[in-house]
């Protein structure tokens, strides 16, 4: 009868879960900084519950089907015919993408990035860019957005000639610091100087790209190449920074650091030994180079330039004006670009069946573009690559 009095005594309980959070309340724990515990679902809602989630599922099939806005610099030389041959592939596979066209990428009178193009990759936030020679102008958009990294992933290719075997490189530079920062100037008279920042800020920034990079897609080896033997302070410093991030992930990637002419002989030698690769700007594209070599040709290793304002993809090839208009360009690179454009935007389905249908047409037909010992044109190879989706 006690007992049955001073459960009478307590306040009216309006539900189990109240019941629950009075008596348990004072354990509960935060789950994490800043978040309190998940509250119990009360049995009321539980119809609502059902409803908005069969709303969200209906939802997810509609965002599936939503159109993408995609910025596209048509770039110089050779650049329309491929961004061309992006728009046809991409229409083939049926991927919802609205194109923002741009012809004209310069601005008026000077090699500077146009007004149009700027705003346009600010809105959209994703863009895809054919090749563009201005050194000018490529530095300018990297500083405009803030293109802190480039990423290359350069893996082999069945049924192109390669004697090094099955590979699959991911190569991470740095882009805004390193010796292409662009500080340089005349001392004296016949005595030039170019300056190489690094900054702890920035070498932090690209280190904990490059872990979170590898912990999400799953690769288990990052090598850093430097030469902090020679270059103490400023390869030092970025080796400092991916030490102490390397610490930070001692359960989740194996961390190693070489010399630069180390990871280059290691990447030629024992190219299936390579997973991610990480250096400042010029060892980087070097490495880079090296890769894409390994691919076929260097202008069919896909990539992207990586930044908190939004993420532009290309290859890094030339603009061959000499091939203009031709039909004699090789789109593998520009294709493989627009694969990792699609599966950024989440796309996944549609990323998976171009990559599978460009590699499709190298494995099983003989129709190559002529930088790969073929004949065929470059509308020859997108019309085989569309077939195949």
């Amino acid at each position: 009868m006690n007992t049955l009095r001073k459960l009478n005594s307590l306040p009216p309980l309006r539900s189990v879960g109240g019941a629950y959070r009075l008596f348990a309340g004072k354990d509960q724990k935060k789950d994490s900084v800043g978040q309190k515990s998940r509250q119990p679902e009360k049995p009321q809602d539980k119809q609502k519950s059902k409803a908005s989630g069969k709303a969200r599922s209906a939802g997810s099939t509609d965002s599936a089907k939503k159109t993408t806005k995609v910025t596209l610099i048509n770039g110089e030389g050779v650049g329309r015919e491929l961004m061309d041959a992006v728009q046809e592939v991409i229409c083939a596979v049926k991927a919802p993408i609205e194109w923002d066209v741009h012809d004209e990428f310069k601005a008026k009178d000077s090699d500077d990035v146009s007004p149009e193009v700027l705003q346009s990759l600010r809105a959209n936030k994703v863009g895809i860019k054919g090749p563009v020679d201005s050194r000018h102008w490529q530095r300018q958009i990297r500083k405009q957005f803030a293109q802190f990294a480039y990423v290359s992933l350069c893996s082999h290719i069945e049924g192109l000639d390669s004697p090094y075997g099955d590979f699959d490189v991911v190569i991470i530079r740095d882009q805004m610091e390193g010796d292409y920062s662009g500080i340089e100037h005349l001392v004296v008279p016949g005595v030039m100087q170019t300056i190489k920042v690094s900054t702890t800020a920035g070498a932090a920034r690209i280190a904990e790209f490059v872990f979170n990079y590898a912990v999400k897609n799953k690769r288990k080896r990052i090598t850093v190449a430097h030469k902090a033997n020679i270059m103490r302070m400023t390869d030092g410093n970025f080796l400092e920074a991916m030490r102490a991030e390397a610490d930070k992930h001692v359960d989740d990637v194996l961390f190693e650091e070489r010399y630069l002419d180390t990871c280059i002989l290691k990447i030629l030698l024992k190219p299936h030994k390579c997973d991610v690769m990480v250096s400042s700007s010029m060892y980087g594209d070097v490495l880079r180079v090296i890769a894409g070599g390994m691919m076929g040709v260097p202008g069919i290793c896909p990539g992207y330039s990586v930044s908190s304002l939004g993420t532009v993809f290309d290859c890094r090839m030339k603009a061959c004006h000499d091939l203009a208009g031709k039909d004699l360009a090789n789109p593998t690179g520009p294709l493989l670009s627009a694969a990792l454009m699609l599966r950024h935007v989440k796309m996944d389905k549609q990323a998976d069946q171009v990559d599978c249908a460009i590699r499709k047409v190298y494995k099983d037909t003989d129709i190559r573009t002529p930088d790969v010992g073929g004949k065929a044109k470059c509308s020859e190879f997108v019309k085989a690559v569309c077939d195949c989706l």
